[in-house]
């Protein structure tokens, strides 16, 4: 097992391995805050290589939006148990990040995790969402597309099953051109075989915010408004009541005071108008 842990934040990442089973009973009331606090930890399933939203630099150091919020929400739940605590990253993927939670392997998801129904019979979301991406439009410079309406008829390369393919083929006439990998996206686009390539603008952002080497120099995102746009969520596991008020009290309080905003524009993401709204919301409550 490979540990990392800095000083500086108190926050550990342990390397996990897939696993399987059955998953665990739904979480009393009370109970996963009175592990909290007895551990005086929180383990958090995220996943630690999506920069900038989460990422280990070369000292195991964690950063990133996503952790400067469990920052925020460690010292927050610290006060809601009465102890200091410590956060424990538990790496995970799209693929076992559901299980590790109801196996136990964690006491909450906090990653770029977007709500869905078929998600909703799983797991508990924290309401409310503290985040949410919509789609972007990701081209060769050069292309100029004033609104959606400028892509009607025209191909765009997506993944299978992505959320945007639907409304952009019903709404807008596109056709979407689909691969199973987002490598097969790419290539596609650098080939020309489609005028654009859609995937969430947060993605798009993350992707030109870290491209260190220039891999997409020839390229821009389009700066066209989202038609649409899906909530991220914490969650927690059913049943586990008193951890999922306090995080709701944590996450009200972002949109608030506007924390959600200020630490996307700190990490260069374009903050989307659902954390606008959500701040005008909660600001009159």
């Amino acid at each position: 097992m490979m540990l990392n842990y800095s000083k500086s934040t108190g926050i550990v990442a342990i390397a996990a391995t897939l696993v399987s089973g059955l998953a665990a009973p739904s979480a009393h009331a009370g109970e996963v805050l009175d592990k909290i606090k007895d551990r005086a930890r929180v383990t958090v399933c995220t996943n630690v290589n999506n920069p900038p939203n989460v990422f280990l630099d070369s000292s195991g150091t964690a950063k990133g939006m996503q952790v400067d919020l469990m920052e925020d929400m460690k010292g927050q739940l610290g006060k809601v148990v009465g102890k200091d605590l410590a956060i424990e990253l538990v790496p995970t993927l799209p693929a076992n990040r559901v299980e590790f939670l109801d196996r136990g392997k964690c006491d909450m998801i906090f990653t770029s995790l977007t709500v869905t129904p078929e998600r909703q019979k799983l797991i508990q979301f924290v309401e409310p969402y503290y985040y949410a991406a919509g789609p972007g439009l990701q081209t060769k410079k050069g292309v100029e597309l004033k609104s959606w309406d400028d892509v009607r008829g025209k191909p765009i390369c997506s993944n299978q099953g992505s959320s945007w393919n639907v409304p952009l083929e019903r709404d807008y006439g596109v056709t979407i051109v689909a691969f199973q990998t987002q490598q097969e996206v790419d290539q596609s686009l650098r080939d020309g075989r489609c005028i654009a390539l859609v995937s969430d603008d947060s993605y798009l952002q993350a992707r030109f915010l870290t491209d260190k080497d220039g891999v997409w120099k020839d390229f821009e995102i389009q700066k066209l408004p989202a038609f649409s746009e899906g909530p991220w969520g914490l969650a927690v596991k059913f049943g586990d009541a008193d951890l999922q008020k306090a995080l709701s009290d944590i996450t009200t309080e972002w949109h608030a005071s506007g924390k959600v905003i200020d630490t996307a524009k700190k990490w260069g993401f374009t903050p989307p108008k659902f954390s606008y709204d959500m701040q005008d919301k909660y600001k009159k409550q």
